[in-house]
């Protein structure tokens, strides 16, 4: 049985459509703000629940926190899945050749805000997590 497309709704009731989606063409970039995506409100509602002593509103509070938490792992167990199928690594747009980059700069960090300790943190110095580069600690650039 196929359903027709009228019954397909939205989590508040309306007709589903593809202005849902958003994809940047790097699946593994679209899951990554997936995840990132759920923390803001997580924040917020976290915060709701520090600012009430209201039971009722706190136990609805903590579900909505319990859902973050499922839905962040969920898009994170999705990420391991598409790595362990052989998903490439790369970086957003990963079809673009890294020749063309300004690679003067393509690792460098450059420090504008004067203070030392930023040159101490794994950032700034060593391997770079693609595996292309070194990375380089400009203090003053």
């Amino acid at each position: 049985m196929r359903l027709s497309r009228a019954r397909v709704r939205c989590s508040v009731g309306l007709p589903w459509n593809a202005n849902y989606t958003i994809a940047s063409g790097n699946l593994l970039a679209d899951f990554r703000f997936n995840v990132t995506a759920e923390s803001p409100c997580r924040l917020q509602v976290s915060r709701l629940f520090n600012l009430t002593q209201d039971q009722g509103v706190r136990k609805m509070l903590s579900f909505m926190i319990a859902r973050d938490t499922m839905h962040q792992n969920q898009w994170l167990a999705a990420i391991e899945e598409l790595q362990a199928e052989g998903l490439e690594e790369t970086p957003c747009p990963s079809n673009f050749p890294q020749s063309m980059e300004d690679q003067r700069v393509s690792y460098q960090f450059r420090n504008c805000s004067g203070a030392a300790e930023s040159g101490e943190g794994r950032l700034a110095s060593g391997t770079s997590p693609d595996g292309r580069g070194q990375f380089e600690y400009l203090a003053e650039p």
